[in-house]
């Protein structure tokens, strides 16, 4: 149950949310231009000028982004080591969602970052209260469930539509977030992100916007950061939806 306390929290940490997309507008505008570009491009003008990334535009969004996802993880679980740690997932994943949906890159830099966090998140969920998997293992399962699926969508896209269907970039930074969530978790995260695509996908149909001459490109890193934000703030929901899931699976039906 959702106490007055834990709304509290929330309200302070919607504040130091937003506050937070300040610092990531400056970090995205600071960070050297090579790393907004694929390893064959030269950078162009507008990478090279540091002036990318606006706050009065990008900043606010961000900050909306993130005072949402600091809140409603605070309201859903309180206050906690694992808490801390998500906190500072969603800030790498908003600068990941900033990035991509922008110049369509995710910095292998971000990626790294954001399995570093994976990893300590997993090591403490583990030893402690075992939230998302309680097995060493099953960490190494969420990245073989993350990259995994994508390199099978990109390989039947590759084969089917003659196409790509997902960067190595996003492979990667599924791969990162897999450390943290174990297989079961990935599988949502996947989920919600690409029930959130297509639904942006059909309201760019209807409403007749994003046609190029190639159609519409969406990047995907934005989704599955969305998905693994979604998936930390209804995790409490989702644990006791998997552990009815089992209580079902082993119940004795026969009399």
């Amino acid at each position: 149950m959702i106490s007055v306390t834990n709304i509290i929290l929330a309200v302070i940490m919607a504040v130091l949310g937003f506050l937070a997309g300040l610092p990531c507008c400056t970090i995205l505008n600071k960070i050297p231009a090579h790393w907004l570009c694929d390893y064959d491009e030269t950078p162009s003008e507008e990478l090279k000028s540091g002036q990318r990334f606006k706050f009065a535009k990008h900043g606010v969004i961000v900050g909306a982004a993130l005072a949402v996802t600091f809140a409603g993880a605070a309201l859903t679980g309180g206050l906690s080591a694992e808490y801390f740690i998500e906190v500072l997932l969603f800030f790498v994943l908003a600068l990941v969602s900033t990035a991509d949906a922008k110049y369509t890159i995710i910095p292998d830099q971000f990626t790294i970052a954001a399995a570093v966090i994976s990893v300590i998140f997993a090591i403490v969920d583990i030893l402690t209260v075992q939230q998302y998997m309680s097995k060493w293992y099953e960490p190494l399962i969420g990245i073989a469930a993350g990259a995994g699926v994508l390199i099978i969508l990109d390989l039947f896209s590759m084969l089917v539509l003659k196409k790509e269907g997902f960067g190595f970039g996003d492979i990667k930074l599924m791969a990162a977030v897999g450390v943290m969530f174990g297989w079961k978790y990935t599988v949502v995260v996947l989920m919600a992100a690409s029930f959130i695509a297509a639904i942006h996908f059909l309201v760019l149909i209807f409403s007749g916007k994003g046609f190029g001459k190639e159609g519409i490109y969406l990047p995907m890193g934005p989704y599955l950061c969305i998905g693994a934000a979604i998936t930390v703030i209804c995790q409490p929901w989702l644990y006791r939806l998997f552990d009815l899931y089992n209580v079902v699976l082993h119940m004795d039906v026969l009399p």
